[in-house]
Parts: structure tokens; sequence; C-alpha cells
């Protein structure tokens, strides 16, 4: 998947090389350079001394995630990982765990974050900031669609005034969308090897 720009937004969730399902998950870990994000939500919460999640990907495949870092609470904790968000795993590897289940070990913080939305909501907000590109609005206003040159210090969309902006972070939503936003347009420019 070719990567995209500040202006032009292109990213395909959908696309199984860069975000594989669980029918597309590599068997080998990544070479030099090659990277994929796992994308699953959160379901279900089967955490008994060690934190331990029920997800569905994209396809509606279930797995688990098990935290097996340093310090596991703390870090499920610190990630808010919390029924109804997306897990998101960095070039995670398939594991089957001894009871059986297969899913992914977490062992690094580092290889693991968690977007505050649906995967719903991540699809939604996918399409959108793609028919913004595809419609040529990129460099307008988020919130009246007016031509803009200001833009959200995290997310970097764009916002014609200070008003605008604080109007659309208060009563627009972009407050729970803004780090989901940045998180895609950071994937958008990403050249996934």
């Amino acid at each position: 998947m070719a990567a995209g720009t500040d202006d032009v937004y292109k990213l395909n969730l959908d696309d199984i090389i860069a975000f594989p399902d669980t029918a597309h998950v590599p068997l080998l870990p990544p070479s030099p350079g090659e990277s994929w994000i796992i994308l699953a939500e959160i379901v279900e919460n089967e955490s008994l001394g060690r934190p331990v999640f029920r997800v569905r990907d994209k396809i509606n495949g279930y797995f688990i995630v098990a935290f097996y870092t340093d310090d596991p609470m703390e870090d499920a904790v610190a990630m808010k990982c919390k029924i109804g968000h997306v897990i998101c795993i960095v070039s995670g590897m398939r594991h089957t765990f001894l009871d059986g289940q297969s899913g992914y070990r977490i062992e690094d913080p580092n290889t693991a974050f968690v977007l505050p939305c649906s995967m719903a909501k991540l699809k939604e907000i996918n399409a959108r900031l793609r028919k913004i590109s595809d419609d040529g609005e990129m460099n307008k206003c988020n919130a009246c669609k007016k031509p803009a040159e200001l833009r959200c210090a995290k997310c970097q969309v764009k916002y014609c005034s200070a008003g605008c902006q604080s109007s659309d972070w208060k009563e627009g939503g972009h407050r729970k969308e803004c780090p989901v936003i940045a998180k895609l347009r950071l994937w958008n420019r990403t050249d996934w090897g």
C-alpha cells in the first residue's frame, strides 16, 4: 500500500498486508522495514491475575490477547484496555496458549496500544477522512468547511479559526476522535513495506 500525504488520504483498513485479519496474519516475523497492525475490538475482560482480553477482529474472528510484560496490570491500565475499544498489535505473531486458545501474547508494552473507539467507529472515521480527501476538502475547516490554515496540534485536522476549533472540540465530537484521527493520519503516511 503506497503512503498518502498530509493532503491526500488513502488509508485502507481492509488492506490485509498492512492490517491483517485472523485469516491473513503472516506466519513469519516481519523482515527489516516491514510491519503490520492487527486491529481488534475488546469484547470481554477475562483477566484472572493477568490481563487477558477476548477480542474480535475486523472480519469477526475471535481470539485472546494476554499481557506478559514486566508489569502486565500496570501496562494494561496505562493503555486503557476497555471493552469497546480497539487494541492495535504491532507486527504480532500468533501464539497458542497452554489452554489451547489462540491469540497474541504482549511481552513488550511498546508493541501494542489502544484506540478509544469501537471498530465500527474506527472504520467510520477512516471512511470520512477518505471522502474528505476524495472531495478535495482536506484543506477546509473541520467545523464549517471554509478554507483553513490552522491545524489541530495532535491530529493535524484543519480549522479556519481558533473559535471553530474550540467549538468543534467541545460540541463537534473532535475531543473523542482526535487521538483516533492522529493515528489514522500517521498510518496514512506510513509505507508499510
